[in-house]
């Protein structure tokens, strides 16, 4: 049980900090400058609706007021299942190039096929209809594909912290790892609410599976790079405390197809880094509850020990009733360590459930949006 416990924490630490910590090593010696310049190619703006009335004029203006030649930008939204208002509110600007698809319920990943397959852009810049951005976004984000070894470019996030609601720590760290994976030009994963590839590796569009992370190691494959603009910045609003755990399980569920459909990518004589920050930033990260588990358990065992192993025990029960509380008394949740904690216990579990359910079969073809 002394190795459990012990290959259990270094497991942990490594995860949640050494991975970072070896990014920003290799950074100082693989970081290289990236060209960028003032390019106009044809740029295909892609959302999927469900419903959305109260947002989607909102997003449209948003889109139409870029800072790019009219010509060359086309919007297209499609609504994955009867919206009245919805279409009614983008009829409205037929006439200013919004093309509205319609879908009977498929998938986000089934619309986004239809809405590639109904636009010619370049460039395919994928929105989520409750970001905002930027006036510059479109304009900036594909200054990057001057450079040909890009393939993929993905923005940063930006978020509002509210009661109970650690995202904005997690998006804050993912945002770091991406900004540390970029500087050594081997991004696997983009923003899914805001990103933009290369219609060339814009393909295998498989009904469950998150286009934020194949559409990079779909570049990766074909021999680009994928990198993050920090200039470029998706603003949304921070996920309903009550949405959170079914967004989560929905999110890692894909992830887990993405990652098991790209086995491949695995092998670091052919992929080099790719394969290692593969298994770190995602495969690692999808075990950390088990690794969790597994140092509680032996740690249980190991009371007699000595005190050092008295007082982890009591840390990590310490810790991981600190996650428990708050879920029946929610004022906890204004004190950062209860927050932090609840967040950790939503995201393991939402981890074991993931892994039950997509090796039940389970993919999440149909989706109902995140209310954020």
């Amino acid at each position: 049980m002394l190795w459990v416990f012990w290959v259990s924490i270094v497991f942990i630490v490594y995860t949640l900090a050494g991975y970072a910590a070896c990014l920003w090593l290799f950074s100082w010696v693989r970081s290289r400058q990236r060209e960028r310049a003032e390019i106009l190619p044809s740029v295909s703006v892609l959302m999927v609706v469900r419903g959305a009335e109260n947002l989607i004029e909102g997003k449209i203006l948003n889109c139409l007021e870029q800072d790019y030649p009219k010509g060359k930008i086309e919007i297209a939204v499609v609504c994955d299942g009867p919206s009245p208002a919805t279409e009614e509110i983008l009829l409205r600007y037929q006439d200013r190039g919004v093309r509205l698809l319609r879908s009977e319920r498929q998938g986000k990943a089934n619309c986004l096929k239809l809405a590639l397959l109904a636009t010619s852009g370049e460039i395919v810049l994928f929105t989520d209809v409750g970001v905002r951005m930027n006036p510059d976004a479109v304009r900036t984000i594909v200054t990057n594909f001057a450079d040909f070894r890009v393939g993929c470019v993905s923005s940063e996030d930006a978020t509002h912290p509210v009661l109970g609601n650690a995202e904005p720590i997690y998006i804050s760290f993912e945002t770091i790892l991406r900004r540390l994976e970029g500087d050594v030009r081997s991004l696997i994963n983009v923003s899914g609410s805001l990103f933009a590839a290369r219609r060339e590796v814009c393909h295998d569009w498989s009904p469950g599976r998150s286009s934020d992370f194949f559409v990079p190691l779909n570049s990766i494959e074909a021999g680009y790079e994928v990198v993050v603009d920090t200039r470029v910045v998706g603003y949304l609003g921070a996920v309903n405390f009550e949405d959170e755990f079914p967004r989560k399980v929905r999110t890692i569920v894909h992830g887990l197809d993405v990652f098991f459909s790209h086995l491949r990518l695995l092998n670091p004589f052919v992929y080099g880094l790719v394969s290692w920050e593969l298994v770190s930033h995602k495969l690692f990260r999808w075990l950390l509850p088990f690794g969790f588990i597994a140092a509680l358990v032996a740690n249980c065992f190991l009371w007699n020990a000595g005190v050092f192993y008295r007082v982890a025990l009591f840390a990590q029960v310490l810790f991981h009733l600190s996650g428990i509380l708050p879920r029946g008394y929610r004022p906890l949740l204004r004190l950062l360590p209860f927050k932090v904690a609840s967040f950790f216990m939503i995201g393991n579990l939402s981890t074991l459930k993931s892994w039950f359910l997509y090796c039940s079969g389970e993919r999440f073809v149909v989706w109902e949006p995140s209310k954020r």
